[in-house]
């Protein structure tokens, strides 16, 4: 999959174009490796030994559009994705979003046919693009195995939903979900859901307005009733089928029957299967209703009497019989929809909605501390400010919380929520907010969102000028994720991530002084390493020797050999090598002594030992390069900086490994830096954490530990370097 973003130029990537037009040149039809027509791409073990064809070879007049997209064209198939019909068929009364995500360019028309077609999707802030090649699965009839147009020519209802399987890795993956999720994919919006049965009948026209006016702005609407215990679309005897998804096409006010009565109030509605069971009630396709309206009036709101699965419903059955509303905002990002119909360049207005958004991750024992419950590891989570400006009176603000990647990676939904304060200047001072702000400031709280395990939650808030903290989080403690966090405000709005500064501390006064290292025997050892390794007249380093060098003094977990001194012109003095010999034994004596200390025994293994390798030469590599000016070797007071550096991380390591264990708990990685002079923020926190995770160690050893010291320093450098 490929960004939509020209400047990206990866070679990993599939790119639509360059794929079409060597096929082309060919004169070969594309075959995509990376969603093969084969069981792996189905992903379900009911449907084994599936058969794929091109839509030539079932229909040699197949076309991607037949008279262009309409809502009509989408029928499902033998795959539970209604939820993405229901989209699907959304989206095609926006025809401007509907380019975005299917290109006027894909087509069977012969020159520009290669069997390869792209389509785009919005993934947490961005667009990417999916190529596909046209083979489909096909039943034992040899029909359309999934979802298919309702005019057998017709093909692009059947490669978007192709396409939407590969972008979360099969078919399979496609079994069940929630219309808002798929709304939100085709247009980057924002969702919401309401529950219309619990909604009373003072909350008639709050619902109304919500469609009413949602409708206006090109919102997209989705219902459904809840799951049957059998997990089966049962049927109620009104004729609508639980568990399953409807598409909402249509919001519209009719005359009252009797003269002098308010509009009634009537919602289309869509099923996916596009034929089969209707809505059987008032305003159904053949009730009485109907008969009232004269032809212009029914031309008006298109009605039509087939059996299409599209029906009519007026608002109150609507809220009786339907448990859920799904709703997709489309996002202010956007910026403008279509006025009437024209190209969106020539006719278009304005979204009230800005957007601020900033993503983050919940890590174990780092950004994971679970709901304000947990009062003593809530203060861990992720905290963002919004400041909404002065002179702003009661300003409507919409938080959404979207975790990512749960579905791609076959992975449940957290549970997820967050919860807003009031805070002052004065609040702010410590960043991040303490665990004591939390304790004593509950009457502070001024909304938040309810906790559920959806890929997106979000509430609607007014505000007054001020600071507000929002603080997001998992509902238990130690869950691991990724999100998204996106702010929509009327007006302008800052939103920031309310966390420590990265930059340099102090050293802990624990720590040795630097000076009082070199006259160690430690120290005297190092040095004799150097000289033995050294090369030529300038006696310089090499990375490779500086990696031997660190390995055999400070990371090898059985005794460092012996280093014999090479003789070399630097070293030769016999004054020299008399005092070199003093320190040797001396340190001799300090090695056996360090070693009763170490909790580790044995040799590692073959697999672990190149790992440590790799490890080493990434902090050999940040050492030497933040020191040696591009040069790939260094001298002896370089050496003697590393060398430093090293002893006074591993010195910090000690003096938290208070079990003498040899391992530091994750938890301690943020106040064991500290205590190495380096401010650390969530972020980067979180990257280090994750590199230990990647590198398989469920504690930090000491090799991890100056690896996170070493990345920590280097990513301050960078900013230091950004800024001047």
């Amino acid at each position: 999959m490929m960004r939509y973003d020209s400047s990206i130029d990866d070679q990993h990537h599939q790119h639509f174009y360059a794929l079409r037009q060597q096929c082309l040149i060919e004169r070969q039809l594309f075959e995509d490796p990376d969603f093969p027509a084969t069981d792996s791409s189905i992903g379900m073990p009911k449907f084994s030994n599936v058969r794929w064809k091109r839509p030539k070879e079932l229909s040699p007049t197949a076309r991607f559009f037949i008279d262009g997209a309409s809502r009509l064209d989408i029928c499902q198939g033998a795959l539970n994705d209604c939820w993405l019909l229901t989209a699907a068929t959304n989206l095609t009364s926006h025809p401007w979003l509907f380019k975005r995500v299917l290109p006027a360019d894909n087509s069977f028309q012969q020159g520009n046919y290669a069997g390869v077609f792209h389509f785009r999707f919005w993934e947490f802030g961005q667009w990417v693009e999916v190529v596909i090649d046209d083979r489909l699965p096909i039943d034992a009839t040899g029909k359309l195995l999934f979802g298919r147009s309702a005019n057998a020519d017709e093909y692009w209802s059947a490669l978007l939903e192709k396409a939407y399987a590969k972008f979360y890795g099969s078919y399979g993956a496609l079994d069940g979900g929630t219309a808002r999720e798929a709304m939100q994919d085709l247009t980057g919006g924002l969702t919401e859901f309401y529950q219309p049965k619990k909604m009373t009948d003072g909350q008639e026209e709050q619902l109304w307005e919500i469609l009413r006016s949602g409708s206006e702005m090109g919102s997209l609407f989705a219902c459904n009733l809840k799951s049957d215990p059998t997990g089966e679309n049962v049927a109620t005897k009104e004729g609508l089928l639980r568990g399953h998804s409807y598409s909402i096409t249509k919001v519209c006010t009719i005359s009252g029957l009797v003269s002098g009565t308010e509009g009634n109030r009537l919602l289309r509605i869509r099923n996916p299967w596009g034929t089969g069971i209707e809505w059987n009630g008032r305003w159904s396709d053949k009730s009485r209703e109907w008969k009232s309206l004269n032809q212009a009036e029914r031309q008006r709101i298109g009605l039509t009497v087939e059996n299409d699965g599209e029906f009519w419903i007026e608002l109150t059955d609507f809220m009786k019989h339907f448990d859920r509303l799904e709703v997709c905002h489309l996002s202010p990002e956007l910026h403008s929809v279509e006025a009437d119909g024209g190209d969106e360049r020539s006719s278009t207005r304005r979204y009230r909605w800005e957007l601020s958004a900033l993503d983050g991750q919940w890590i174990r024992d780092t950004t994971a501390g679970g709901n304000v419950s947990s009062l003593d590891t809530f203060p861990l989570n992720p905290q963002y400010t919004i400041h909404v400006q002065d002179g702003t009176t009661g300003s409507g603000v919409v938080i959404a919380l979207m975790q990512k990647y749960r579905r791609a990676d076959a992975l449940p939904s957290l549970t997820i929520g967050f919860i807003v304060y009031k805070v002052t200047v004065e609040d702010l001072r410590q960043k991040p907010v303490p665990k004591e702000f939390f304790q004593h400031h509950d009457h502070a709280i001024v909304g938040g969102s309810i906790f559920i395990n959806a890929r997106e939650i979000s509430c609607r808030l007014t505000l007054d000028a001020g600071l507000y903290l929002v603080i997001p989080s998992t509902f238990d403690p130690g869950e691991e994720g990724e999100y998204l966090l996106r702010i929509f405000t009327a007006r302008g709005n800052t939103l920031c991530e309310n966390d420590a500064t990265l930059c340099f501390g102090t050293l802990d006064d624990r720590i040795t002084e630097q000076g009082k290292f070199f006259d160690t025997p430690r120290w005297a050892l190092l040095a004799n390493a150097f000289y033995a390794r050294a090369a030529g007249e300038d006696q310089l380093l090499s990375a490779n020797s500086l990696c031997d060098i660190l390995w055999e003094q400070f990371f090898r977990p059985n005794v460092p050999q012996r280093v014999e001194v090479k003789q070399t012109r630097s070293s030769s003095s016999s004054l020299r090598t008399f005092y070199t010999r003093v320190l040797q034994l001396c340190a001799c004596f300090w090695i056996q002594s360090a070693v009763g200390k170490s909790s580790r025994k044995g040799e590692l293994t073959v697999k672990e030992d190149a790992a440590h390798r790799e490890e080493l030469e990434r902090i050999v590599s940040l050492l030497v390069s933040r020191i040696a000016d591009g040069q790939e070797t260094i001298g002896y007071e370089q050496f003697r900086t590393i060398a430093r550096d090293v002893y006074q991380w591993e010195t910090v390591f000690r003096l938290y490994d208070t079990d003498g264990s040899g391992t530091l708990d994750r938890r301690e990685l943020r106040k064991a830096l500290r205590s190495s002079g380096f401010n650390t923020n969530n972020r980067v926190l979180c990257r280090l954490q994750r590199l230990v995770v990647e590198l398989n160690r469920p504690q930090i050893e000491l090799i991890e530990y100056v690896l996170c010291a070493a990345e920590c320093r280097h990513a301050i450098d960078v900013i230091h370097r950004e800024a001047a």
